[in-house]
């Protein structure tokens, strides 16, 4: 009897799931727009930070476009102390306390090993990326001699080489898959139990495999976000970079508590 109750509950868990995966995420963003209403000014020093580095990183590398991908990487490199200061704010709400970016930053360095090891396994990906790219590149012009500025005109020719944007889109869609799967909750789980990045990646890869469905919708989310705030030209990062970092921490403490 027991056996068979225990499976009836369980069907009944799995059913709610499936009914709620798609609200899921929808919450986890609600609750991240609650956290910018109770603490605006925090909120909008992390979107004005990340943004300003958005802005430099483009302006230097349309300035400097053989070095587009020293930006980028530095973007990367910068980002998860940013989201990380973010979960922190989150973390004092929700335990009640009046947020502040200095106690948080200071929470931040205390991780910074962790968090400093993730940006680096973020810049590999870039890396890897770079890598096929020009592969790609000398494979398509028929030379194994790349130039690093000619590399980085072809990056954004757009479609006036479209097998090349097919090709560099599909590998960055994967590596971007990649990266999601290994940081979906890993940056969260370091900022909040001080772990190490092997098992952080371990926790998001195991959350992202009981949970597909939902973080499937999370990640479509994500994207249009950001999207969004790309095509204003960043004039809504300020507003959607913390929104989406306080909701990757209420997506961590939903899946992981």
């Amino acid at each position: 009897m027991n056996t068979y109750n225990s499976t009836i509950r369980q069907t009944l868990t799995d059913n709610h799931e499936k009914a709620t995966f798609g609200a899921r995420p929808l919450r986890w963003l609600r609750a991240g727009w609650d956290d910018m209403v109770s603490s605006p000014a925090n909120s909008l020093a992390l979107g004005l930070g990340f943004t300003a580095l958005c802005f430099a990183a483009y302006s230097a590398a349309t300035n400097f476009p053989m070095f587009s991908i020293t930006y980028l990487t530095l973007l990367l490199a910068a980002s998860p102390f940013l989201a990380t200061t973010a979960y922190f704010v989150a973390r004092q709400i929700e335990q009640g306390a009046k947020p502040s970016l200095h106690d948080c930053v200071r929470e931040m360095r205390n991780r910074a090993l962790s968090i400093g090891l993730f940006s680096l396994l973020s810049a590999l990906l870039v890396a890897a990326w770079v890598r096929l790219s020009s592969i790609a590149f000398a494979l398509y012009f028929g030379t194994l001699g790349v130039d690093q500025a000619q590399l980085a005109r072809t990056w954004t020719a757009g479609f006036e080489m479209p097998a090349m944007l097919i090709f560099v889109g599909t590998v960055g869609i994967v590596l971007g898959l990649t990266l999601f799967a290994v940081g979906a909750v890993a940056l969260p789980y370091m900022a909040d139990r001080n772990d190490n990045l092997i098992n952080a990646v371990r926790t998001s890869l195991e959350t992202l495999r009981a949970n597909a469905s939902t973080m499937a919708v999370w990640m479509v989310l994500i994207v249009a976000l950001l999207a969004l705030a790309l095509v204003t030209d960043l004039l809504l990062m300020p507003v959607i970079f913390p929104l989406l970092a306080y909701a990757t921490w209420h997506s961590y403490r939903d899946l992981c508590q």
